[in-house]
């Protein structure tokens, strides 16, 4: 008999995807948008066994988490992964959605902006940290994770635009409104050991301005409670 994959779709909204197991956050938490998901839970109070999943996936989620609680679900995920087991992930693309800002109009610099920052109509509407492709390069890879493949992905919001046309789009509209950058990851977990710890706060030191050890040590703080 053929083992099932144990796949997650984590945030999944309204975007159910078949043979996933498809979390959201529960009802009465959700405001405009009501969700179809198989787990209606918070994804950090989730529970897996170490190396018992094969696949993680979110779209526009993870960039709802603060630097140091996005640090720490990556961890989380790739202890939950199987060796070789894939992360993927898509988030808005600040570096280039930063590019389109400078660029684009007054009016359009407001829709840029709620593209990056969030559509803030409740609490976990908030975008609360910045990611491109050197980003994630630079910390999946200390993290634990190989094989790091990102992409440009153009969301475009007034004209449906076939895929093909994406990238033509992004070279030519760079200040359009209706053309909102993403970045789409995909990383494999390695099967190396590494330590959590040192490598945690490698990463977050990045964010320091000047000597902030004590800003630091409360961001550690988090991850002395796995």
């Amino acid at each position: 008999m053929e083992k099932q994959l144990v796949r997650l779709h984590l945030g999944c909204g309204m975007n159910y995807l078949d043979g996933y197991i498809n979390v959201d956050l529960p009802p009465d938490e959700q405001t405009v948008m009501h969700s179809r998901a198989d787990i209606y839970k918070d994804i950090r109070e989730l529970e897996y066994t170490d190396g018992s999943v094969d696949e993680i996936r979110n779209h526009h989620l993870f960039e709802h988490f603060t630097r140091q609680e996005a640090i720490k679900l990556l961890l989380q995920w790739r202890r939950w992964l199987k060796p070789g087991g894939l992360l993927f992930i898509e988030t808005p693309d600040f570096e280039n959605g930063v590019k389109a800002f400078v660029r684009a109009k007054l009016n359009e610099k407001f829709k840029i902006a709620r593209h990056l920052f969030g559509s803030q109509e409740s609490g976990w509407a908030l975008h609360k940290d910045f990611w491109g492709e050197e980003k994630f390069r630079f910390v999946l890879g200390k993290l634990g994770f190989e094989k790091i493949v990102c992409d440009s992905r153009v969301l475009h919001t007034s004209r449906d635009l076939p895929d093909r046309f994406s990238r033509i789009a992004k070279k030519i509209l760079p200040g359009r409104v209706d053309v909102l950058h993403n970045i789409i990851v995909k990383a494999f977990r390695s099967p190396y050991v590494i330590d959590e710890m040192r490598v945690a706060r490698e990463i977050l030191k990045m964010s320091l301005l000047g000597k902030e050890e004590e800003i630091l040590e409360v961001w550690m703080d988090e991850f002395k409670k796995v």
